[in-house]
């Protein structure tokens, strides 16, 4: 299989720069993705949520499971996050951190019985509604990575982008790493020697938060049936930075004298290749991005008991319609120093910087949980699957039509629907402390990319009194998969030449603490 299909590749369309659509499969993916928000005692039993009832996590996860509260609620879950990466790139290993603390739940059940219930008779106990604040994503963390690149150049990228784009195509000539090839059908070719070691430099950077408020509505039929609905408010603010630093030598008279026989660097003798000819340069490419959203959704769930042992749970979610305003900026810079040894550069190019705003809608994909919980004279267990059809998230503008049809295009080729298994448990110890436990398989939304993302989580649950307790729980949580930090075009997949492949490991602990009270 081609290379080029199977690379994971985040933060890749950052590459293409502000004025280009900077809309891609994996924002997508980012802004689809959902960490399913829960109180620390559901998340220390491996996040399942379809077929359980009585937990506050119900009001955004299944809320017929409201029709399971007898009391009145409310709680707030603390958490702290943190990630810990490592990537090997180019053979060269490197580890980066970042952690933060926050809130990613609070919420108030209200208990409303009516006179079946108060009177032991059959028929519907009660109506109860919920609300809550979520927070479904944390984008929070930070990629480094750097090796040694005898192969291609950050270069042979922007010559792929100089293709596309006239604007910067007249720019990017004048850095004095790029030339035109003998048969100017072809383009642009680095000045930049690809097969000379550069010392290359990713850094990634990401910040924000997905988050809503849900209401929700449950009700129980005669303890047999439950069901409700929930109306979510989805807020996001994500903001992403890319910091490409490349550091190499141009090439010698007689290399650029390949591809271009006639240009003035393929003459030793000619000004430009004394000045720029088999020097040192450093090129750094910045890209940043803020993208702000709002959007709505809905959620229909049931949980039916076929025996007072067993639960098993439903959950359909609709997409989720978000309205998003994005701003980009980009520009690159670059440094010319006599050899590889000096810090004092004769001359520096700086590009425009490249500026854009634009309001976009896009539609997250469907998702469908099923799940059945069994329970033993002291505890239980539980066990659902996720379904989320990833490849049908679209991008949309109302006031251009189609103007998305090709990033829609690719989203359908590259992404697939994805299951999620969770299973978790918990153990009555004695009266006032409960243990839990979990596990999580999430599945590939990328059809070509290999990927592995499981979690683990421990917890305990205490009683403090008749109305209050508290639960603490600890999740970890495993990602890895390949990623490239730029991407070539098929003309130079044709000459042989590959981006280079950074294997990520990405780790996040979750730390998570519940209080609440019954009244």
């Amino acid at each position: 299989m081609n290379i080029k299909k199977i690379i994971l590749s985040v933060f890749v369309s950052s590459a293409f720069w502000g004025y280009a659509q900077a809309q891609s499969v994996d924002d997508a993916v980012s802004f689809s993705k959902d960490d399913n928000p829960a109180s620390a005692r559901i998340k220390g039993m491996g996040n399942v949520q379809t077929s359980l009832g009585g937990d506050i996590t119900a009001v955004n996860g299944n809320p017929a499971g409201l029709g399971f509260f007898s009391r009145s609620d409310i709680s707030i879950t603390f958490d702290y996050l943190q990630n810990s990466n490592k990537a090997d790139f180019l053979g060269t290993n490197s580890n980066s951190n970042k952690g933060n603390f926050g809130v990613s739940q609070a919420g108030v059940v209200f208990n409303f019985p009516n006179r079946n219930q108060i009177a032991g008779y059959a028929g519907w106990q009660n109506f109860n509604m919920g609300i809550s604040y979520n927070k479904k994503q944390n984008f929070n963390n930070s990629i480094i990575y750097n090796g040694i690149n005898n192969e291609t150049s950050y270069v042979n990228n922007l010559t792929d982008i100089m293709a596309e784009d006239k604007g910067f195509e007249n720019d990017f000539y004048n850095s004095y790493l790029v030339e035109k090839f003998a048969n100017p059908a072809d383009g642009y070719f680095p000045l930049a020697e690809e097969g000379y070691d550069k010392d290359q430099v990713n850094d990634l950077l990401t910040k924000g938060y997905h988050s809503n408020t849900a209401l929700a509505f449950g009700a129980n039929y005669n303890n047999k049936f439950y069901i409700g609905g929930t109306l979510g408010l989805s807020f996001f603010k994500y903001e992403k930075s890319k910091i490409f630093e490349e550091n190499g030598l141009t090439k010698l008279a007689v290399d650029v004298a390949k591809d271009n026989p006639n240009s003035d660097f393929a003459d030793p003798t000619s000004a430009d290749y004394i000045k720029f000819g088999d020097k040192s340069y450093q090129l750094i490419d910045d890209y940043s991005q803020i993208s702000e959203g709002s959007g709505v959704d809905f959620k229909l769930g049931m949980i039916y008991k076929p025996a007072t042992d067993w639960n098993i749970g439903l959950t359909i979610t609709t997409p989720t319609l978000l309205s998003i305003s994005e701003t980009t900026d980009a520009f690159t810079d670059v440094s010319f120093f006599p050899d590889m040894g000096s810090n004092n550069s004769f001359h520096t190019y700086e590009s425009k910087l490249y500026s854009s705003d634009q309001d976009y809608n896009l539609t997250t994909p469907w998702k469908f949980a099923l799940g059945a919980t069994k329970f033993f004279n002291r505890g239980l267990f539980s066990a659902e699957m996720e379904y989320i059809t990833y490849n049908t998230t679209r991008y949309s503008n109302p006031s251009r039509f189609n103007s998305f049809q090709n990033m829609n295009d690719i989203i359908k080729d590259e992404l697939q629907g994805a299951v999620n298994v969770r299973l978790g448990g918990e153990y009555l110890i004695n009266n006032i402390i409960s243990g839990r436990a979990g596990f999580n398989f999430i599945g590939n939304p990328y059809k070509y990319a290999e990927e592995t993302n499981v979690s683990g989580s421990v917890g305990l649950g205490f009683k403090l009194t008749n109305t209050l307790y508290a639960d603490i729980a600890i999740v970890h949580q495993v990602n890895s998969y390949s990623a490239a930090p730029y991407v070539l075009s098929d003309f130079w997949y044709d000459r042989g030449s590959f981006e280079p492949i950074a294997d990520l490991k990405l780790q996040r602990t979750n730390a998570l603490f519940t209080i609440g009270a019954k009244f």
